[in-house]
């Protein structure tokens, strides 16, 4: 099978796992906090690869690693929460838009990378399609309603999960050049599982799971599994792409999986308008275009 088919398959099925996250979020696990621990949890499948290439890295290669995992755990809190609070197509489109750009920025300070002025010119295009689509023509910001009652800007959220994703990224080429892929890979994926256990020390979200766990519909359980495994497939065919094809233009074709969510949402938002509530009114759909036309082509260019 041709490698763009792989890579477009594969961010199709990206995308269609970030509208699940989003209907589970709002019919079965409302708690992002609960859902990024299910999540976690279900990182420890991740073992099943160990034979293939697990390894003792050393104690203090080992605690970086878990860290790694961690930080990756709380990018999804983070990611949920926004996704929880607004519009799928406008959150994943930011989050993907501005992570590549906190990564490019963190090159420069952690690595100490002279951006070209082709990297500088696709930051641009990042920051200008993560600034359209995160404005809204009425000015009113989406708020959620967090622990405590306190109250949060979905887009702050939004904005700081890519950046804890950029870090993760940053973090992960270290984990590594230190260690074979598998073995890194499946140490992180533990530490985001040790980091699920200890959401369980905080006794408002362990109650939270508790409850959630108890009163959680069969139906609902199989679904997180099913795009669990979907993630897992799309994580697989990606890799498969990027082996078989170019890893540049694997990469740049991840503007496809924003144009996927668009049009997902808008087949499904008049079937379940109380699940999703996307906007498409024709300035809006103009909007959101641009801004994915231009994350797209930023993308591209830093991958070229």
């Amino acid at each position: 099978m041709n490698w763009v088919l792989i890579s477009v398959i594969a961010y199709f099925l990206s995308g269609a796992n970030s509208v699940i996250d989003k209907y589970l979020l709002h019919r079965s696990i409302p708690q992002p906090l609960v859902y990024a621990f299910y999540v976690g949890v279900f990182s420890i499948f991740s073992v099943i690869i160990a034979p293939f290439g697990l390894a003792w890295p050393g104690f203090e290669h080992f605690l970086y690693a878990i860290g790694v995992g961690i930080v990756f755990l709380c990018a999804l809190i983070a990611f949920f929460i926004a996704l929880k609070a607004d519009e799928a197509s406008r959150i994943v489109a930011l989050v993907g838009g501005a992570t590549p750009g906190f990564i490019l920025v963190l090159s420069i300070f952690v690595f100490g990378i002279t951006p070209t002025h082709k990297e500088l010119f696709a930051l641009a295009l990042l920051v200008f399609g993560t600034v359209v689509i995160s404005t809204r023509r009425n000015q009113k910001c989406s708020l959620i309603e967090f622990h405590k009652h306190e109250c949060v800007q979905s887009t702050e959220i939004a904005l700081l999960a890519a950046l804890l994703f950029a870090l993760f990224f940053v973090s992960a080429k270290f984990v590594f050049n230190s260690q074979e892929f598998i073995s890194g890979f499946v140490w992180t994926r533990i530490g985001s599982f040790l980091g699920a256990l200890l959401l369980l020390l905080i006794p408002f979200v362990r109650r939270q799971i508790f409850h959630t766990t108890k009163n959680v519909k069969a139906k609902m359980g199989a679904l997180f599994v099913i795009n669990k495994t979907l993630a897992g497939v799309a994580f697989f065919l990606l890799n498969y792409a990027i082996a078989i094809g170019n890893i540049a233009l694997v990469n740049a074709l991840e503007g496809v999986k924003y144009l996927f969510i668009l049009a997902i949402m808008l087949i499904i938002t008049r079937k379940l308008p109380t699940v999703f509530a996307e906007e498409i009114t024709p300035f809006v759909l103009i909007q959101k275009t641009v801004a994915v036309v231009s994350i797209a082509l930023g993308l591209v260019v830093l991958s070229t």
